[in-house]
């Protein structure tokens, strides 16, 4: 069975170019900060203990977010490398609140970095980041999911949002 764009459901989704999220990151994150620190050093905050104070609590919110769904993918026996095809749809967890939490995740972690390290420069290529993550590898993944799974996946993608996290009532 083939995908809508050519990717067989039966071997995993594969991001742009091959390359996975977290290299990706590095990439741009190391562009920015290359900038910051080789060209110009153009700070977001003033210099002093505030950039710390506003980043290190995002670093841990994106760390929490991502390492719960690796965990919730190791529990379910799902496989979170692009290394295997997806066995399930996983909707517990930080999945129930948004389909893409490894994602957000990872833009968090990179938002704090840049927010700890006072580069905007940096910051700049957050817009980057998304935009490749949007169409580079979620459209691709949806396209997959939406092949593999069919109605399970559209039910799915109908009750959770894409990048905001839903907000736990009661």
């Amino acid at each position: 069975m083939e995908s809508p764009k050519g990717t067989p459901t039966d071997a995993p989704v594969k991001p742009l170019l091959g390359i996975p999220p977290p290299i990706v990151i590095v990439l741009i994150l190391g562009a920015g900060l290359g900038v910051h620190f080789g060209i110009s050093k153009v700070l977001i905050f003033p210099e002093g203990w505030v950039q710390f104070a506003v980043g290190i609590p995002i670093i841990l919110l994106g760390l929490g977010f991502g390492l719960r769904v690796n965990m919730e993918f190791n529990r379910v026996g799902t496989d979170d490398r692009f290394a295997e095809p997806t066995s399930q749809i996983v909707t517990t967890g930080n999945n129930a609140r948004v389909r893409n939490p490894m994602y957000v995740g990872l833009v968090f972690i990179y938002l704090g970095i840049v927010l700890t390290v006072n580069a905007a420069w940096a910051l700049a290529g957050l817009p980057i980041l998304i935009t490749w993550l949007h169409f580079g590898v979620i459209l691709r993944e949806e396209a997959y999911l939406e092949a593999r799974f069919g109605s399970e996946y559209l039910d799915y993608k109908t009750a959770v949002p894409r990048w905001i996290p839903k907000i736990a009532t009661g």
